[in-house]
């Protein structure tokens, strides 16, 4: 890669010299009038790749993983990369490759297609490009980096527990969410009386900080199986939170400056709308959206020791859930084809991609949230049978197996058609997190009440044999799941010779 005269030219202005070794004989063999050769300029991500290399991995996360990890302002992040910040800023460098790291392990397709560009990307695995990315961003921390703290710090952290989660090294991914958990916490992302001070740039970015955190809290909430992950908020501050408060602003980047937010000049929703849904899904899976007040939500406690109760706001809360998405705007509806809109920023494709990256994410969430809540009404139900009349102050009424049942084959055909409709990319962009709620709802059907030879047991062991086809194109981790298993040792109670 040469350097054109512009190039040159900042690099004199700027101070940095190429470090292109020359042999003496290739020095003194110039004569007068000779061409001197262009240096090669060097850059502080040389080691991960070359560089017109990391700028195709830097459009390919912008078009695919950006629309479910939209952790940066794409017009300023994009004037930094091409004012090549990284090369003097330390924060952004690491920022940088994260975001390498993140697409890397989210896509296979995208992994292979580096591979085999020229020169290729130098690294023989995925796992082996995201610890080379790790150990460098781990080098550029210094004595005082937690003394000092930005958003950028968050998001280089949450990009990397985002990447081993999704090579399935869930300890390393454990880890790293309790540091951005914490950073998220220091940063005061979930208090908006803390925002004050910040520009609409920052405001922006903290708003979709919080949520992408409170998505890892709703996860470590329905699948803590051993209890093990820390907690993001506690039961007292998710009651005093309003979702409302803490959604973005519903504009694309493009719109939004330091000092003033521009009214977008159509009507298509943005990539925002759909983050903002999918956040709504998710409030539903931790409280009731119907019940607008605190003192109008029943406490864990009192759910916990009366069954009756819990069914009820459970029963409530999928009623609610279920026609949550009834009047979402045309472009984020499962069955919407994607011809015919009017992106809202510049690049046809991107819209379009991350329109239906984020489609994928939206309604497989929200069938995947009402499974699990399925699981815990069948559970609430068990418990109420279990305990003697006058235990449960509340006497309701339960659905039998074979109606819960229907209820997840429903879910189910839904998943299907989702996935069906979607290009197979978009769904790679989605990562693990979409093979492991694919993999959440078809394992609702093992357990069938109807006898073997019923049609309804017949339909739920087509709908498995097909689930397993599906999940054997979208999970593409590297190391076993061990997501439902103990995947770390206790040394001390190893014996000892």
């Amino acid at each position: 890669m040469h350097l054109s005269n512009a190039r040159k030219g900042s690099l004199a202005a700027s101070g940095n010299s190429p470090h292109t070794p020359t042999s003496e004989h290739s020095v003194h063999s110039l004569q007068e009038g000779d061409v001197v050769p262009t240096p090669l300029r060097t850059y502080p991500t040389d080691d991960i790749c070359e560089r017109q290399l990391l700028k195709r991995i830097v459009q390919d996360y912008l078009e695919y993983m950006y629309p479910v990890i939209p952790i940066v302002h794409r017009p300023s992040f994009q004037r930094r990369f091409e004012e090549d910040r990284d090369c003097d800023d330390p924060g952004f460098l690491g920022l940088l490759i994260a975001m390498a790291a993140n697409i890397v392990a989210a896509m296979p397709s995208r992994f292979s297609d580096y591979r085999s560009k020229c020169p290729p990307l130098p690294f023989c695995s995925r796992r082996e490009m995201v610890w080379a990315c790790y150990q460098k961003a781990m080098g550029l921390r210094t004595p005082d980096h937690f003394q000092q703290i930005n958003f950028q710090k968050f998001a280089t952290t949450y990009l990397f527990c985002a990447a081993f989660m999704q090579l399935g090294d869930h300890n390393w991914s454990r880890m790293l969410q309790s540091e951005a958990m914490q950073l998220a916490r220091m940063l005061n992302l979930h208090k908006v009386s803390e925002y004050a001070g910040l520009n609409h740039v920052e405001t922006q970015l903290r708003k979709k900080g919080f949520w992408l955190v409170f998505y890892a809290f709703i996860h470590g909430q329905l699948q803590n199986m051993f209890g093990e992950r820390l907690s993001y908020l506690d039961p007292y501050q998710l009651l005093s939170l309003n979702p409302d408060d803490l959604m973005p602003v519903e504009v694309d980047d493009e719109f939004i400056f330091e000092d003033e937010i521009q009214t977008p000049y159509t009507s298509t929703p943005s990539l925002v709308t759909g983050l903002n849904l999918n956040s709504r899904v998710f409030w539903a899976a931790a409280r009731n959206p119907r019940l607008k007040e605190p003192k109008d939500e029943p406490c864990p406690c009192s759910r916990a020791r009366d069954p009756g109760i819990e069914i009820t706001y459970i029963r409530d809360q999928l009623h609610t859930l279920k026609f949550l998405l009834d009047d979402i705007p045309p472009l984020l509806r499962p069955w919407m084809p994607m011809e015919g809109y009017i992106p809202t920023v510049s690049d046809t494709d991107r819209s379009r991609s991350g329109f239906a990256t984020m489609r994928a994410n939206l309604h497989v969430t929200h069938l995947w949230v009402q499974s699990l809540l399925l699981d815990q009404l069948e559970a609430a139900q068990s418990r109420y049978h279990s305990v003697q009349p006058t235990e449960s102050e509340h006497e309701v009424a339960v659905m039998d197996p074979q109606t819960l049942w229907r209820e997840r084959e429903e879910l189910c055909r839904q998943l299907f058609f989702v996935l069906h409709s979607l290009p197979q990319v978009n769904l790679e962009a989605n990562g693990l997190h979409l093979a492991y709620k694919v993999r959440d709802i078809a394992a609702s059907l093992l357990a069938c009440p109807f006898h073997p030879d019923a049609p309804e047991a017949q339909r739920a062991a087509e709908y498995l044999q097909h689930s397993s086809n599906i999940l054997a194109r979208l999970d593409r981790s590297e190391n076993m799941n061990t997501i439902h298993l103990q995947s770390w040792v206790d040394t001390d109670r190893l014996h000892r010779d």
